[in-house]
């Protein structure tokens, strides 16, 4: 016969609502000891809590719900990493959903995770300028967090990002710092408010060493691969056949690795003729040849901190500070030359 919570407390000599707080790893009113010993037997008698009780006992379902725009994006797996790892620590469980860069698919999955019954959200949102998926959220009383990309219209809610501006301006410190002086920026969406932030960020570095904003030759890219070689490829067959620049950022590695092929296919150098600097350090950044000088976000810390806050949301804490901003740092590679 499967042990229920009653034979648990009554072997270990306590209250059923002690082994709930040892199952459920709260700290409050258990001692040391006495934890421990529900925890063997719980080991021992080959306990599993059922999940529906529990959640009917306590109002919460233990889960929470993750919606990102882009799961083949290599930068999300680190994300999805950290979110775990904090959520393991807690038995939470987890609801993906891929909203595939459409705004309706994300309402639609938001609302799939309500009839879930989550007990939070994290939301990677495919728009900065739409904070309709938001009110969806607030009217059922649903903590969330947003994780990577801002809301526009909504500045005080809780997130966490690394600092996008920053992290492109060391790009073009850096590229300057090695000569480069005819500059080509391939940005993504420009409504994003990371690709917004970037191009300030990229412009703002420029602009201090003296390099005038408006002498960037400017492209687009959806944050592909695909879009990125031809971004690049467009400029250069612009140019008939010599580049009219000496060094590429890209907003993304994904859209650098393309400028990379592209710059190969008509026979340039890198880094010799062009160096090429992305931004993520997703894994194939390092794997492509010459490797791929990048600004590394710290994906797995960011979404780790992003479910640690949503958590203590769920909890009813108020924390003191809703917004997290992690630093980046410049991973150098192949695609630049030595300083």
């Amino acid at each position: 016969m499967r042990p229920t919570i009653t034979d648990i407390a009554k072997k270990a000599g306590v209250s059923k609502a002690t082994v709930s707080r040892v199952l459920n790893k709260r700290s409050d009113g258990v001692g040391a000891e006495t934890r421990r010993r529900v925890e063997r037997l719980i080991t021992q008698m080959d306990f599993e809590p059922c999940g529906a009780a529990r959640s009917l006992a306590t109002g919460k379902s233990r889960s929470i719900g993750l919606v990102i725009p882009d799961i083949a994006d290599p930068f999300c797996p680190l994300l999805i990493r950290g979110i775990e790892d904090a959520l393991r620590s807690r038995s939470y469980g987890l609801f993906l959903c891929d909203s595939d860069q459409d705004i309706h698919k994300e309402k639609e999955n938001l609302r799939i995770l309500l009839e879930k019954r989550v007990d939070g959200v994290i939301l990677s949102s495919t728009m900065s300028d739409c904070d309709s998926q938001l009110r969806l959220l607030e009217k059922r009383e649903v903590p969330f967090v947003l994780l990577d990309r801002i809301i526009e219209a909504r500045p005080g809610v809780a997130g966490v990002y690394a600092d996008n501006r920053k992290g492109a301006r060391m790009a073009a410190e850096h590229l300057l710092a090695g000569g480069a002086r005819r500059l080509l920026f391939i940005n993504g969406p420009e409504m994003l408010s990371v690709s917004k932030l970037r191009r300030v960020g990229f412009e703002g570095g420029c602009a201090a060493a003296g390099l005038e904003p408006s002498s960037i030759l400017h492209a687009s890219g959806d944050y592909s691969v695909e879009s990125g070689e031809l971004a690049a490829g467009t400029v250069l067959d612009a140019g008939g056949g010599r580049a009219p620049f000496d060094a590429v950022f890209a907003a993304c590695d994904r859209m650098a690795i393309g400028a990379l092929r592209a710059l190969k296919r008509r026979g340039f150098d890198v880094p010799r003729d062009i160096e090429v600097v992305g931004f993520d350090d997703v894994e194939p950044a390092g794997l492509v040849d010459p490797p791929l000088t990048t600004i590394a976000q710290p994906a797995f810390e960011m979404g780790r901190s992003g479910a640690s806050l949503l958590l203590r949301l769920i909890d009813g804490e108020r924390p003191r500070s809703r917004i997290k901003i992690l630093e980046p740092t410049l991973v150098v590679r192949g695609t630049t030359r030595p300083r």
